[in-house]
């Protein structure tokens, strides 16, 4: 059989024939350790597997090893999950997860002896076993590496998230007739219980306590992961506050994922992408024939949240107009579609989130006091990455680890390179360093990244610009918690607006943080972009400060 042929029935072996095959295991009147076990055992004859493995999750969320293939079990007899780290990291993130060479991989340090028994190097996949956005499980296999294209990984991976997803059903539908009473997986099984016993009501089961989708461990971190365990328990409204890039999204899925709704939709928007037409369509949803375009029925994400979690990210920008409209929901726990005449109850946990002063917005008239009071029952400060000290390595780690697998590259952080990226500030936040990263491992010209790679040596890093404007010797002033130059010109990086530099703008050293910054709008005519620029900051900085200061922008 020819190279091509031998291809052409590996791809048709991994489509519509391998699902069949599956299929017909998962459906036979059998235990579900049964059909777990034989779908293990089928993918040998479908792929080029050395072991593999079907991990289900426990009630607490650990996992528990179901099925396996070629996996010795422990010499202790204890119970042991074969490449624990990666599972974990796997139903961290929900998503797939290849790794080339284990032997490259910190995720596999401590059991390489056991992975490679006694072969050469040896590649890994693994995937999450989904029902409608929930992971139950992984299924993962590994094998000894050889010349195989991203095509074909990316191949395998489709087939096997398949067959993972067809596993999971089986699952939950096996956890849906235990609470009938049926025959369960027994002590083994993952979310399940004995025969006869009735299951426990989610409030008087141990829920998650770990985080791991949230990397660090700075005491500043520490201070608000604690908050946010205490706080999930309710069902207060929770106002999360901080810098742009400091995660606001996943501390709120933490929130979520923390609580008793756990178990229902985590919904979320973001309120600044949208004019207030389109956010009430989002939210609230529509009626067919509503207005134009509105072509057929659609629930907002109130009632795709309804029993669950809303988050609304950026909320200090919605318009007043609608805040009217928001606070009568978020009072009386009901609302109407557009165009519509029904009134429908929700039963909605909120997250809100904002980098915008609330307070001064509240002042002068711009944010409703009311619903301010409304969202802001819970106030979480979260930290900028300047204040985490010791968390920039760890996730440096993580980033550069999601770009190998995305990329199937094995790049790993000289000790220098490291000591490069932990002494930056990234006022950008994670999202910053997380740009940083894949930026650096993109240019990369080896197989490890060295302190040259990074573009901030080489003055091309915007992040560094600021950094040295602020570090030069006669003198700081700050602005907005920005360090800058008192008595030298500020020059802009050439390429952004100003090639020859705004040379005239001098700090004096007497000037108050008002004052540096009604001078800047004056020099740039009212524009806050130029003045940005003028001042190394952002614009949104600059509307942030205009609004702390009470700064009224003149129009010219």
């Amino acid at each position: 059989m020819t190279e091509l042929s031998t291809k052409t029935m590996h791809k048709r072996d991994l489509g519509c024939s391998g699902l069949y095959r599956i299929s017909r295991v998962l459906i036979t009147p059998a235990s579900l350790e049964i059909k777990l076990a034989n779908v293990i055992n089928t993918l040998p004859a479908l792929l080029p597997m050395r072991r593999g493995a079907i991990v289900v999750l426990t009630a607490e969320g650990e996992p528990e090893t179901t099925a396996t293939f070629g996996v010795e079990p422990a010499s202790s007899g204890a119970r042991h999950v074969p490449a624990k780290a990666a599972i974990d990291r796997i139903v961290a993130k929900g998503a797939p997860l290849v790794v080339p060479d284990t032997c490259k991989s910190d995720l596999f340090q401590d059991e390489l002896q056991s992975i490679l028994s006694g072969t050469g190097q040896v590649t890994f996949i693994g995937v999450p076993m989904k029902v409608d956005q929930e992971t139950l499980g992984t299924l993962w296999i590994d094998r000894e590496k050889d010349d195989a294209t991203r095509a074909q990984y990316e191949e395998e991976v489709r087939f096997l998230s398949m067959v993972a997803n067809l596993a999971a059903r089986a699952v939950r539908l096996d956890g849906h007739e235990s609470r009938d009473g049926r025959p369960t997986m027994g002590e083994e099984g993952a979310r399940k219980i004995s025969s006869g016993d009735k299951e426990l009501p989610e409030s008087a089961r141990q829920r998650p306590t770990k985080i791991d989708w949230i990397v660090g461990e700075s005491p500043a971190l520490k201070q608000v992961i604690e908050s946010v365990k205490v706080v999930a328990r309710t069902n207060s409204a929770v106002l999360l506050r901080g810098e742009s890039g400091t995660g606001k999204e996943f501390f709120a899925k933490a929130i979520h994922e923390l609580s008793p709704r756990r178990k229902k939709p985590f919904v979320k928007l973001n309120c600044a992408a949208l004019s207030a037409g389109v956010l009430e369509s989002e939210l609230f949803g529509h009626e067919k024939g509503a207005f134009t375009g509105a072509i057929s029925q659609r629930a907002g994400r109130f009632e795709l949240a309804d029993g669950g979690t809303l988050l609304l990210d950026e909320i200090g920008e919605i318009s007043p107009a609608f805040q009217a409209k928001l606070l009568r929901v978020l009072q009386e726990g009901e609302l109407e579609r557009v165009g519509g005449t029904k009134t429908l109850k929700v039963d909605v946990r909120l997250i809100c989130a904002t980098n915008k002063d609330l307070e001064a917005a509240v002042a002068d008239g711009e944010f409703r006091a009311d619903l301010y009071y409304r969202i802001n029952v819970v106030p979480l400060f979260l930290p900028p990455l300047r204040e985490r000290n010791g968390d920039i390595p760890r996730l440096a780690k993580v980033f550069l680890d999601r770009f190998n697998s995305e990329n199937n590259r094995d790049l790993e952080f000289t000790p220098a390179a490291l000591e490069i990226v932990s002494g930056c500030k990234f006022p950008g936040n994670v999202r910053e360093l997380e740009n940083c990263v894949r930026r650096t491992a993109t240019l990369a010209r080896s197989g490890t990244i060295v302190p040259s790679d990074f573009s901030c040596q080489s003055g091309q890093c915007f992040s560094s610009m600021l950094g040295k404007t602020a570090d030069r010797p006669l003198g700081t002033h700050s602005l907005n918690g920005l360090t800058m130059s008192k008595s030298l010109p500020v020059e802009s990086p050439v390429g952004l607006g100003y090639p020859n530099g705004p040379g005239s703008l001098t700090v004096a050293p007497q000037l108050t943080d008002r004052e540096l910054l009604i001078n800047a709008m004056e020099k740039a005519g009212w524009v806050q972009a130029k003045a940005a620029r003028l001042l190394g900051l952002t614009p949104r900085q600059v509307g942030y400060a205009l609004r702390r200061h009470r700064i009224q922008v003149k129009k010219i």
